[in-house]
């Protein structure tokens, strides 16, 4: 059986868990999350990666089995993420995406993966409450019984359309 995977937005979460950073730098704030993040780890049998927008394309493995990317210059973590979830073919049900940014969450819904925003995952972290409440969580698979919300349908058709 295949593990469950999360991949995480990095600077996304970063800003819902630290929205007022004060003197802190990214690095000390990014260190702070990580470890939160393998905290949350060791409780769950899962892989995580967290992808942060970069400087060159680096991997790095925080400890345990948190994967660490900064992607290319020229790419986003946004990018990264849809082009990754979009590689997986039959294993995106396996894959939990953790972004509030609206395209990666169309594009994950629409390839199957899980939603969940950053929002959400940072209570978790935070254990503040406890997952399924409180924030909204987009529907977690692609063929879904609903339909799609009036912000949805204007999100796609902004994609394909071309604004």
């Amino acid at each position: 059986m295949k593990i469950p995977e999360t991949v995480i937005d990095g600077y996304n979460l970063l800003h819902k868990l630290f929205p007022s950073p004060g003197r802190s730098n990214l690095e000390t704030l990014r260190g702070r999350m990580e470890a939160l993040l393998l905290e949350y780890q060791r409780n769950r049998k899962c892989h995580m990666s967290i992808v942060y927008d970069g400087g060159g394309l680096r991997e790095s493995t925080a400890g345990g089995s948190l994967c660490v990317i900064y992607t290319a210059s020229s790419k986003s973590a946004d990018a990264w993420i849809i082009d990754y979830v979009k590689s997986l073919n039959t294993n995106r049900k396996m894959v939990t995406i953790v972004s509030s940014d609206r395209e990666v969450c169309l594009y994950g819904k629409a390839y199957g993966a899980r939603i969940l925003s950053s929002e959400e995952f940072a209570a978790m972290l935070e254990n503040r409450r406890k997952p399924g409440t409180g924030a909204r969580r987009v529907a977690d698979r692609k063929y879904g019984a609903g339909f799609l919300d009036s912000g949805e349908v204007a999100a796609w058709k902004r994609l394909f359309e071309g604004d």
